[in-house]
């Protein structure tokens, strides 16, 4: 498979949307392989190792490590990310090859995909089953099928809607019962991940929740369990660190912490707004352009057919247009607090971020029309 394929390969070259960063992907299979690290389990749970053969490309070195031959490897630390998915690669991998992986993360993930709008429709959310869908084209579900690291956020976050629309009605009567959840969600997405699009497995689900409620409350649900997630996420993240630093005779907080400040002073303040632009440019193409303008318009025409079918009118109201205009402002916010050093240089994983921002405008459209199809049928 490596032999065959590029560092950074896409399954459809003209769009970034299709890229796989597969550097970092040859890197967890390097340490779901790797049998020749020392230390202690946990030791070797904290450093992560992975084999590096001298003078190779890291693709090359894992596939070279894959065939045992002879040469010299050095072992080299992924310190700075719990990278939990590699538990589950490694048992995958002693039963199946790294294509199989592909085809079970395929099957895996179209499946509970499904399971989602299957749910949506039979709980009476089918009017946000248009915002739905073209969010998750522009998470792109084809290349995450083909990527570990992408299917370790893209995963918990399916999972986490489809725990929402099944025991949602459980999880309101427990007294911060969605904070709970998100706090949870948070900390296993900084166990998984190694910081691809963290950001999906909280703005996704929050327009799920959203839709079960009815949009009712929506600031205060995009705002407090927003604060519960980064907390546990970083919470998370940070243990990786301290407990590194306490098992081991590596500094992993002064390690983490230099990449912070680095990836925060890689270039000026004055590049913010390329940086932004530079993970708009993925999606600002005709195709996906024109994509996002037939949706506004079938969400438009949906919108209306199904005001006029509904025997309740929808009220405007300034918390549900905020609280989603929030949800379109998250992605700004997260490639903000990324730094240069990630948001500007791993354009190409970040910019799925702006998903959050498609499904949250689309509801914005369908809310306003709505609630203007709503008015001028009572008027009537």
């Amino acid at each position: 498979m490596i032999a065959l394929e590029e560092l950074y390969p896409r399954w459809d070259w003209q769009y970034t949307t299709t890229q796989v960063d597969g550097q970092s992907e040859y890197d967890l299979f390097g340490m779901a392989i790797n049998e020749d690290s020392e230390g202690t389990p946990i030791e070797k749970a904290m450093f992560m190792w992975y084999p590096d053969g001298e003078n190779l490309p890291r693709d090359e070195g894992v596939a070279e490590y894959a065939k045992k031959t002879d040469m010299h490897y050095d072992q080299r630390p992924y310190t700075r990310y719990w990278n939990g998915s590699v538990l589950f690669l490694k048992v995958l991998l002693m039963f199946f090859t790294a294509c199989d992986v592909r085809m079970i993360n395929f099957m895996v993930e179209l499946s509970i995909l499904l399971v989602i709008i299957w749910l949506m429709t039979k709980k009476g959310l089918d009017r946000f089953l248009v915002p739905f869908i073209a969010t998750m084209i522009f998470v792109n579900p084809f290349t995450m099928a083909i990527s570990v690291k992408y299917s370790a956020e893209y995963i918990p976050m399916l999972l986490a809607i489809i725990v929402i629309l099944l025991f949602g009605d459980r999880i309101d009567k427990i007294i911060g019962g969605w904070n709970i959840f998100f706090a949870i969600v948070g900390a296993i997405t900084a166990f998984l991940s190694m910081m691809s699009f963290p950001g999906i497995t909280l703005g996704i689900p929050l327009l799920m929740l959203i839709w079960v409620h009815d949009e009712k409350n929506v600031i205060k649900t995009v705002v407090v369990n927003s604060i519960y997630w980064v907390g546990a996420y970083a919470v998370a993240w940070s243990m990786k660190w301290l407990i590194g630093t306490i098992v081991t005779d590596y500094n992993f907080l002064e390690d983490a912490i230099s990449q912070i400040f680095g990836y925060h002073s890689e270039g000026s303040v004055s590049i913010l707004v390329e940086r932004i632009m530079r993970n708009l440019w993925p999606i600002y193409n005709p195709v996906y352009v024109l994509f996002f303008l037939c949706v506004v318009l079938i969400t438009v025409v949906v919108s209306v057919k199904q005001s006029k079918s509904r025997s309740t009118s929808d009220e405007f109201s300034f918390d549900a247009i905020i609280g989603y205009g929030l949800l379109i402002l998250m992605p700004l916010a997260i490639i903000i607090g990324m730094g240069n050093g990630y948001a500007y240089v791993h354009f190409y994983m970040a910019h799925r971020h702006f998903a959050i921002a498609v499904g949250a405008s689309l509801c914005v459209v369908s809310y306003v029309v709505r609630t203007i199809i709503s008015k001028t049928t009572v008027r009537h």
